[in-house]
């Protein structure tokens, strides 16, 4: 994992300067453990165009990257539209999968990604917020020229992370923000929640009570057709 990060950010440093660039990892955790990722990453074509680079290019290199040495991943060419701009870019799941593992225990499952994973493979490749100084910039301009960096966990139930934003069972933690920042870092995300809810007897009884409801209704409807009908 950490080795396509570095690879990666090798990408990240080219276009973080420029602006324009997105980057969401999401994992989708199973109650049994399994984590699945996709990866999503983007450039605007503006600044590929201003940095001279094709499309083709671009995505071709960053499919290289996902698919090297992994024959499990599956990348393909994205186009979307944000605030108005044009980004191109690839998505690639399974990317990560056998990289990151969750614990299962007491009912509940949990992820733990050491923050050094991600902050090692851009300070690696100079990208540390001296390196943004020196170009005036920092985290609230970055964002403004539309960079973007996310990690998404999708929990099986109810989530808990000491971390970034918790809506449900969805966490969503701003890399860029963590990375960069200047107090307080953590030195591990950890995402946790139930394994899942359970399908008891109850849940099958008022499943079956629906079905035979609307089974009635229909039944019912039928009837008052064919008795028009006649």
């Amino acid at each position: 994992m950490k080795r396509r990060l570095k690879s990666l950010s090798l990408v990240l440093l080219a276009f973080l300067l420029s602006g324009c660039v997105k980057m969401n990892m999401t994992l989708d955790v199973s109650g049994n453990g399994k984590v699945k990722t996709s990866v999503r990453m983007l450039a605007s074509t503006d600044t590929l165009k201003t940095s001279g680079i094709q499309e083709s290019t671009f995505t071709q290199d960053l499919k290289k990257q996902f698919t090297k040495n992994n024959k499990d991943v599956s990348a393909h060419v994205i186009k979307e539209k944000h605030d108005g701009k044009q980004y191109v870019g690839v998505e690639a799941s399974n990317a990560m999968s056998s990289s990151i593992k969750a614990i299962v225990k007491n009912g509940r499952v949990q992820v733990t990604i050491p923050m050094k994973t991600f902050t090692s493979a851009l300070t690696d490749n100079n990208i540390t917020t001296e390196t943004l100084n020196n170009f005036n910039m920092n985290e609230e301009s970055l964002k403004k020229n539309g960079v973007e960096m996310k990690l998404v966990f999708n929990m099986p139930d109810k989530a808990k992370s000491n971390v970034g934003e918790v809506k449900g069972n969805k966490v969503t933690v701003d890399l860029l923000h963590e990375i960069l920042k200047t107090d307080a870092k953590v030195e591990n995300i950890v995402v946790s929640s139930k394994t899942g809810k359970t399908f008891d007897a109850k849940t099958l009884f008022l499943i079956i009570g629906g079905i035979a409801l609307i089974i009635a209704i229909i039944l019912y409807a039928l009837k008052k057709t064919r008795k028009e009908q006649k």
